[in-house]
Protein backbone atom coordinates (compact mmCIF):
# COMPACT_ATOMS: atom_id res chain seq x y z
CA UNK A 1 0.00 0.00 0.00
CA UNK A 2 1.34 3.44 -0.95
CA UNK A 3 0.96 6.05 1.75
CA UNK A 4 0.06 9.59 0.86
CA UNK A 5 3.09 11.80 1.06
CA UNK A 6 2.69 14.86 3.27
CA UNK A 7 2.27 18.02 1.25
CA UNK A 8 5.33 20.25 1.25
CA UNK A 9 4.97 23.92 2.06
CA UNK A 10 5.31 26.26 -0.91
CA UNK A 11 6.23 29.92 -1.14
CA UNK A 12 2.64 31.20 -1.35
CA UNK A 13 1.65 29.31 1.79
CA UNK A 14 4.73 30.58 3.62
CA UNK A 15 3.88 34.17 2.67
CA UNK A 16 0.31 33.69 3.91
CA UNK A 17 1.55 32.22 7.18
CA UNK A 18 3.89 35.15 7.84
CA UNK A 19 1.25 37.73 6.88
CA UNK A 20 -1.17 36.10 9.28
CA UNK A 21 1.37 36.21 12.10
CA UNK A 22 2.44 39.81 11.44
CA UNK A 23 -0.62 41.73 10.27
CA UNK A 24 1.31 44.98 9.94
CA UNK A 25 3.48 43.48 7.19
CA UNK A 26 2.63 42.90 3.54
CA UNK A 27 4.78 40.09 2.20
CA UNK A 28 4.34 39.34 -1.49
CA UNK A 29 5.98 37.18 -4.11
CA UNK A 30 7.82 40.29 -5.22
CA UNK A 31 9.42 41.41 -1.95
CA UNK A 32 9.90 37.95 -0.45
CA UNK A 33 12.65 35.45 -1.29
CA UNK A 34 12.06 31.81 -0.41
CA UNK A 35 14.45 28.88 -0.18
CA UNK A 36 14.36 25.29 0.99
CA UNK A 37 17.26 23.79 2.92
CA UNK A 38 20.12 22.45 0.80
CA UNK A 39 23.83 21.64 1.13
CA UNK A 40 26.80 23.63 -0.21
CA UNK A 41 30.45 22.75 0.47
CA UNK A 42 29.38 20.39 3.23
CA UNK A 43 27.25 23.00 5.02
CA UNK A 44 23.49 23.09 5.45
CA UNK A 45 21.85 26.32 4.37
CA UNK A 46 19.71 28.20 1.87
CA UNK A 47 20.46 29.45 -1.63
CA UNK A 48 19.07 32.86 -2.59
CA UNK A 49 19.47 34.93 -5.75
CA UNK A 50 18.34 38.48 -4.99
CA UNK A 51 18.37 41.28 -7.61
CA UNK A 52 20.47 44.15 -6.29
CA UNK A 53 17.67 46.69 -6.73
CA UNK A 54 15.52 44.72 -4.26
CA UNK A 55 17.71 45.96 -1.39
CA UNK A 56 16.42 49.50 -1.97
CA UNK A 57 13.09 48.55 -0.33
CA UNK A 58 12.03 46.41 2.62
CA UNK A 59 12.99 42.84 1.87
CA UNK A 60 12.00 39.54 3.46
CA UNK A 61 13.70 36.14 3.45
CA UNK A 62 11.79 32.97 4.34
CA UNK A 63 14.11 29.99 4.83
CA UNK A 64 12.36 26.66 5.12
CA UNK A 65 13.35 23.44 6.86
CA UNK A 66 10.65 21.06 5.66
CA UNK A 67 11.92 18.03 7.58
CA UNK A 68 11.51 19.69 10.98
CA UNK A 69 8.49 21.85 10.16
CA UNK A 70 10.27 25.14 10.76
CA UNK A 71 11.23 28.21 8.82
CA UNK A 72 13.29 31.32 9.53
CA UNK A 73 11.72 34.69 8.75
CA UNK A 74 14.21 37.54 8.23
CA UNK A 75 13.08 41.17 7.92
CA UNK A 76 15.67 43.33 6.13
CA UNK A 77 14.77 47.06 6.24
CA UNK A 78 15.25 49.18 3.13
CA UNK A 79 18.77 50.57 2.67
CA UNK A 80 20.13 48.56 5.62
CA UNK A 81 22.53 47.03 3.10
CA UNK A 82 23.56 50.18 1.17
CA UNK A 83 26.16 48.53 -1.07
CA UNK A 84 25.09 44.94 -1.83
CA UNK A 85 27.36 44.89 -4.91
CA UNK A 86 30.48 44.77 -2.74
CA UNK A 87 28.95 42.73 0.08
CA UNK A 88 27.76 39.67 -1.85
CA UNK A 89 28.95 37.51 -4.68
CA UNK A 90 27.83 39.02 -7.99
CA UNK A 91 25.87 36.88 -10.40
CA UNK A 92 24.97 39.18 -13.29
CA UNK A 93 22.56 41.68 -11.66
CA UNK A 94 21.84 39.60 -8.57
CA UNK A 95 23.42 38.81 -5.23
CA UNK A 96 24.26 35.11 -5.07
CA UNK A 97 23.84 34.22 -1.39
CA UNK A 98 24.16 31.02 0.62
CA UNK A 99 23.01 31.46 4.22
CA UNK A 100 24.27 28.78 6.59
CA UNK A 101 23.01 28.13 10.11
CA UNK A 102 24.78 26.55 13.07
CA UNK A 103 22.03 24.04 13.74
CA UNK A 104 19.39 23.51 11.07
CA UNK A 105 17.77 20.67 13.04
CA UNK A 106 16.62 23.11 15.70
CA UNK A 107 16.39 26.59 14.24
CA UNK A 108 17.03 29.52 16.56
CA UNK A 109 16.59 33.27 16.18
CA UNK A 110 19.87 33.86 18.01
CA UNK A 111 22.24 31.61 16.04
CA UNK A 112 24.50 33.27 13.44
CA UNK A 113 23.14 33.17 9.88
CA UNK A 114 26.22 33.73 7.75
CA UNK A 115 26.51 34.13 3.98
CA UNK A 116 29.24 31.60 3.20
CA UNK A 117 29.18 32.04 -0.56
CA UNK A 118 32.61 32.49 -2.14
CA UNK A 119 33.72 36.07 -2.89
CA UNK A 120 31.29 37.44 -0.32
CA UNK A 121 32.01 39.20 2.99
CA UNK A 122 30.35 36.61 5.26
CA UNK A 123 27.45 38.92 5.94
CA UNK A 124 25.59 38.01 9.16
CA UNK A 125 21.82 38.04 8.55
CA UNK A 126 21.08 37.30 12.21
CA UNK A 127 21.76 40.99 12.90
CA UNK A 128 18.26 41.73 11.51
CA UNK A 129 14.89 40.80 12.95
CA UNK A 130 14.77 36.99 12.79
CA UNK A 131 11.92 34.76 13.91
CA UNK A 132 11.46 31.00 13.93
CA UNK A 133 8.01 29.99 12.70
CA UNK A 134 6.61 26.51 13.23
CA UNK A 135 4.50 25.05 10.43
CA UNK A 136 4.54 21.37 11.37
CA UNK A 137 0.92 21.46 12.56
CA UNK A 138 -0.53 21.96 9.11
CA UNK A 139 -0.70 24.84 6.68
CA UNK A 140 -2.74 23.54 3.75
CA UNK A 141 -5.75 25.78 4.45
CA UNK A 142 -3.91 29.09 4.55
CA UNK A 143 -5.45 32.03 2.67
CA UNK A 144 -2.69 32.00 0.04
CA UNK A 145 -4.66 31.00 -3.04
CA UNK A 146 -6.80 34.12 -3.24
CA UNK A 147 -4.72 37.17 -2.29
CA UNK A 148 -6.34 40.58 -2.15
CA UNK A 149 -4.26 43.18 -3.95
CA UNK A 150 -4.83 46.07 -1.57
CA UNK A 151 -2.30 48.11 0.36
CA UNK A 152 -3.09 49.09 3.93
CA UNK A 153 -1.45 52.48 3.30
CA UNK A 154 -3.13 53.15 -0.05
CA UNK A 155 0.34 53.47 -1.60
CA UNK A 156 1.68 50.87 -3.99
CA UNK A 157 5.05 51.06 -5.68
CA UNK A 158 6.52 50.27 -9.04
CA UNK A 159 6.38 46.60 -10.07
CA UNK A 160 5.19 45.61 -6.61
CA UNK A 161 2.13 43.54 -5.78
CA UNK A 162 0.78 44.17 -2.31
CA UNK A 163 -1.21 41.32 -0.80
CA UNK A 164 -3.60 41.80 2.07
CA UNK A 165 -5.55 38.69 2.98
CA UNK A 166 -9.24 38.69 3.87
CA UNK A 167 -8.66 38.41 7.63
CA UNK A 168 -7.05 41.88 7.67
CA UNK A 169 -10.10 44.08 8.27
CA UNK A 170 -8.47 47.46 8.91
CA UNK A 171 -7.42 48.47 5.41
CA UNK A 172 -8.72 51.94 4.62
CA UNK A 173 -8.81 51.12 0.93
CA UNK A 174 -10.82 47.96 1.55
CA UNK A 175 -13.28 49.79 3.80
CA UNK A 176 -13.85 52.59 1.29
CA UNK A 177 -14.37 50.10 -1.54
CA UNK A 178 -16.94 48.14 0.48
CA UNK A 179 -18.70 51.33 1.58
CA UNK A 180 -19.15 52.24 -2.07
CA UNK A 181 -19.98 48.83 -3.57
CA UNK A 182 -21.13 46.63 -0.69
CA UNK A 183 -20.06 43.05 0.03
CA UNK A 184 -21.77 41.25 -2.85
CA UNK A 185 -19.52 39.86 -5.59
CA UNK A 186 -19.32 42.26 -8.52
CA UNK A 187 -19.06 39.32 -10.89
CA UNK A 188 -21.61 36.74 -9.76
CA UNK A 189 -23.56 38.59 -7.06
CA UNK A 190 -22.76 36.07 -4.31
CA UNK A 191 -23.39 37.43 -0.79
CA UNK A 192 -21.79 35.48 2.05
CA UNK A 193 -24.09 36.58 4.87
CA UNK A 194 -27.20 35.57 2.95
CA UNK A 195 -25.86 31.99 2.72
CA UNK A 196 -23.73 31.58 5.85
CA UNK A 197 -25.46 33.98 8.23
CA UNK A 198 -23.36 35.69 10.91
CA UNK A 199 -20.30 33.63 9.95
CA UNK A 200 -20.26 35.24 6.53
CA UNK A 201 -21.09 38.79 7.60
CA UNK A 202 -18.74 41.33 6.00
CA UNK A 203 -16.64 38.68 4.25
CA UNK A 204 -15.55 39.48 0.70
CA UNK A 205 -12.32 39.81 -1.25
CA UNK A 206 -11.25 43.08 -2.81
CA UNK A 207 -9.88 42.93 -6.35
CA UNK A 208 -7.51 45.40 -7.96
CA UNK A 209 -8.78 46.14 -11.49
CA UNK A 210 -5.26 46.69 -12.81
CA UNK A 211 -2.61 44.33 -11.39
CA UNK A 212 -0.12 46.42 -9.45
CA UNK A 213 2.77 44.66 -11.18
CA UNK A 214 1.58 46.17 -14.47
CA UNK A 215 1.82 49.76 -13.22
CA UNK A 216 5.25 51.33 -13.59
CA UNK A 217 5.12 54.40 -11.35
CA UNK A 218 4.24 54.76 -7.71
CA UNK A 219 0.66 55.87 -7.39
CA UNK A 220 -2.08 56.31 -4.83
CA UNK A 221 -4.99 53.89 -4.92
CA UNK A 222 -8.44 55.29 -5.51
CA UNK A 223 -10.68 52.71 -3.79
CA UNK A 224 -13.67 53.75 -5.90
CA UNK A 225 -12.10 53.55 -9.34
CA UNK A 226 -9.38 50.94 -8.74
CA UNK A 227 -11.06 48.30 -6.53
CA UNK A 228 -14.10 46.03 -6.66
CA UNK A 229 -15.50 43.44 -4.20
CA UNK A 230 -15.43 39.88 -5.54
CA UNK A 231 -15.99 36.42 -4.03
CA UNK A 232 -12.95 34.10 -3.70
CA UNK A 233 -14.07 31.88 -6.62
CA UNK A 234 -14.42 34.77 -9.04
CA UNK A 235 -11.22 36.31 -7.70
CA UNK A 236 -9.32 33.14 -8.52
CA UNK A 237 -10.83 33.02 -12.02
CA UNK A 238 -9.94 36.67 -12.68
CA UNK A 239 -6.27 35.81 -12.10
CA UNK A 240 -6.17 32.27 -13.50
CA UNK A 241 -4.14 31.77 -16.70
CA UNK A 242 -3.52 35.48 -17.06
CA UNK A 243 -5.53 38.38 -15.73
CA UNK A 244 -8.88 39.15 -17.32
CA UNK A 245 -11.36 41.95 -16.64
CA UNK A 246 -14.53 41.65 -14.59
CA UNK A 247 -16.55 42.29 -17.73
CA UNK A 248 -14.79 39.46 -19.55
CA UNK A 249 -15.46 37.02 -16.72
CA UNK A 250 -19.13 38.03 -16.56
CA UNK A 251 -19.36 37.40 -20.31
CA UNK A 252 -17.74 33.96 -19.95
CA UNK A 253 -20.16 33.02 -17.17
CA UNK A 254 -23.16 34.04 -19.30
CA UNK A 255 -21.88 32.13 -22.30
CA UNK A 256 -21.50 28.96 -20.21
CA UNK A 257 -25.04 29.04 -18.81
Amino acid sequence: MVRNKKQAMNKNQAIALVNRKYEQLSLTGNNTHWANLSVYSGKDGWWLNVPFNKFEKDLFFVLNNEQFGQMLFINIPSSSIPDPYSRFRNKEDTADIFISAVNTKNLSNTDPLIDTQSNGTEHDFSSYHVDVIQHSNGFENLDSLYPEEVSATLKEGSKKTITVNSYERNSKARAECITQYGVSCTVCGFHFESIYGKRGKGFIHVHHLIPVSDIGDEYEINPITDLRPVCPNCHAMLHRKGNISIEELISEIKSNK
